[in-house]
This record gives structure tokens, sequence and C-alpha cells, in this order.
């Protein structure tokens, strides 16, 4: 996971000082987020001390501890409104950069490029795939890092009070990681799948639309729909296979979490028990336990999202180092816009279309281009 989110960070290039800025403010954040379950056990220990003669609570203790719990909450609110602006639109306004930068591109490759490559990959491209970027790509940003820099303060406030306990929430966070890594493994395998599923349900939506006059005009709507039924339940299929494999190690990372917490509380019940507890710090505990793990629990849907976001990727590497036909090229200004061939030859890929053709247009002419179907009016045109 950590491979790809680093990816997704460098892919949002002049941003990533932003992402990085949220990280701190989310490593302050989990500080303020352990501040209160503190404060809980501190005022209890308060509470009993007076219960027990020890040292009666006075309303000035009641008004200390009231108003270090505000500025706590104030804290994890500040610090998260501070990251979530921060952090948030980067994945808005990288993709809105990439999808300029990708008809930058588009407008600049060869004729053959467009017939070599999908063009339903090339559609997914630019409008699903970076829809899916910018919906999901800081949030899993977000669950991931920011998720385990919450469970790593957490769990060295709990070390500091019990190691025992900081080591058994260490060993659920590192088996948690574990089934994760399986889990992401099996994403792997399923993530180009379902990204040809996705190109597929857009190139047959693409013809289908296109082709719907003529479709109506000859009476062929079983024959064209076929098509489009196959590709969406391909999609089905693989969306339904993805569930299925990924239930059990869910199971297993949210059952590890879930085992760990329980350990926790038993580890403090059994120390207090012994005398090597106090009461206080013992509820402390079992308070950690019961919210110690929730940033961990939400990175089920990560590890999966992160292999399908890691493909969107490759495919956006693939048309950016597209060759461009005018690589060197630069803007020159024009005298007049006459158009003018000189023994001008083209194919498409291997397919010869124009041989030696030669034209000239004058500025503001018009001209018609005749011929028989195939002899290259399209390909005239668009050059």
């Amino acid at each position: 996971m950590f491979r790809i989110v680093n990816r997704l960070i460098q892919w949002t290039g002049k941003y990533k000082r932003r992402i990085y800025i949220g990280f701190i403010y989310a490593f302050i954040h989990s500080i303020f987020t352990a501040i209160p379950i503190m404060l809980a056990a501190k005022g209890l220990s308060a509470v009993l001390d007076d219960f027990n003669g020890v040292k009666p609570l006075e309303g000035r203790d009641i008004w200390i501890m009231l108003g270090a719990m505000i500025l706590a909450v104030f804290g994890r609110y500040l610090f998260s409104y501070l990251r979530a602006i921060t952090q948030e639109s980067v994945g808005y306004e990288a993709t809105a950069d990439e999808r300029i930068r990708l008809g930058d591109i588009l407008k600049r490759v060869s004729l053959g490029f467009f017939s070599k490559n999908n063009m339903g990959e090339l559609s997914a491209a630019a409008t699903t795939d970076l829809s899916f970027m910018e919906m999901f790509a800081m949030n899993m940003v977000n669950t991931v890092v920011n998720g385990y820099i919450t469970v790593i303060v957490l769990i060295l406030f709990l070390a500091f009070y019990s190691p025992l306990a900081g080591g058994i929430a260490l060993a659920g966070v590192l088996l948690s990681a574990l089934f994760l890594h399986l889990l992401e493994a099996r994403s792997h395998q399923n993530a180009p799948i379902h990204q040809k599923a996705q190109d597929d349900m857009a190139e047959s939506s693409i013809e289908y639309l296109r082709g719907m006059q003529v479709v109506k005009a000859f009476k062929q709507e079983g024959v064209s729909i076929a098509g489009i039924r196959k590709a969406y339940n391909d999609s089905k299929k693989i969306n339904i296979k993805i569930e299925v494999e990924y239930m059990p190690f869910n199971c297993l990372h949210l059952f590890s979490l879930k085992a760990a917490s329980i350990a926790i509380v038993a580890v403090a019940a059994m120390l207090t028990y012994n005398g090597s507890m106090e009461l206080p710090t013992m509820l402390m505990l079992d308070m950690f336990s019961f919210m110690i793990f929730g940033s961990v629990e939400a990175m089920n849907n990560a590890a999966h999202v992160l292999e399908v976001i890691d493909a969107t990727l490759d495919k956006l590497d693939g048309i950016e180092h597209a060759d461009i036909i005018d690589k060197d090229g630069k803007d020159i200004s024009l005298q007049n816009t006459d158009i003018a061939f000189r023994d001008v030859t083209f194919s498409y890929d291997k397919v010869p279309v124009l041989r030696n053709i030669s034209f000239s247009i004058p500025q503001g002419s018009t001209t018609a281009i005749v011929g028989p179907s195939g002899s290259g009016k399209t390909t005239i045109c668009n050059l």
C-alpha cells in the first residue's frame, strides 16, 4: 500500500507539499485524540481519591478538567479542519491538471495512435478513471498514512502506562497489516481485470450510442445491444469476484484488531487484580481499547481501492509517454490561412490511406472533397 501511496503523492506534483503538511496536522490531531481519555482517567482518579478520603475534590479541579477537555476537543476540531482544507482538495486540483495535460498530449499524437489504442480505454481514462481518482485518491492517502500515524501515537500513549498493553496493540496492528497485505495481493490480481471491464463498458456504451440511428433504421436492436450487455455482465462478474475474495481477508483483518482490543481489556483487568495497576489506569486502558484501532479498521477498503488507482496510474502513464508529432515544434505567426498539401503520403500504422496528394485551398474559399468510401476524405480533413 505504501508504494502506491508514495506513487500517488509523486503524481500530485506541485501539490505534494500540502500533503506532507497535512500529515503534520494529522499527527497533532492524534495527540488531541488521546488527551480526552487521559483526562477522563485523571478525573476518575480524583473522584476515587475524594471518595476514599485521600484528597478532597474541589470545584477548582472540576473547572480545570472541564477547560482542558474543551481545549482538547477544540484542538481535534482545529487540526482536523486544517488537515482537510490542506489535503482534501489536492485530488480535484491534480486531476484537473491531469485532464489538461492529457488533452494537450492527445491533440498532438499521430492519428495512428487512436487506431492502435482502444477508444473506450482512452475515453474511460479521461472521464471515469480520473473521476474515480479525484474522489478517492486523497481519501485513500488520508486513510492509510494518517490512519497509521494515529494508531502509532495512541500505542505510544498506551505503552507509557502499560508496556504489555502497548505490545499487544502493536501485535494486533502488525497482524492486521499481514492480512491487509494478503488482501492487497489478491486485489492486485483483480485490478487489471476490473480496469478492462470498465474500459469495455465505456467502449460498448460509446459504440451503442454512436450507432443508435443505424440500429433503429435497420431494426437491429437485439444484435447491437448484445455487446453492451456482455460488457456490463463481465463488470458484474469481476465485482462479485472481488467482493467474494475480499471478505475472508477483511474478516481476519478486523478479527485481529478486535482480538487485540479484548486482550488489552483482559491484561488491564489482570494487572489491576494483581495490584500492579490502579483502577483509574485500568479504566483508561479499557477506553483506549475501544477506539485505538478505529483508524486502522478503515484500511480494508483502501487496500483494494489503491490497487485500482495503481492500475489507473499505469494507464495514464502509457498515454503521457505517447509519441508526439511536433515534439520539438513551436508556435509560429501565420501570414495567411491558405491550406496546401505537397506530395503528402499518410498511413494508419502500416495501412496506406493517402499517396502523393497535392492541392491548394486559398484563404476564404470553399472546397468540396469527393470520393468513394475509404478513399481518405476524413483523413484529409483531420490532417
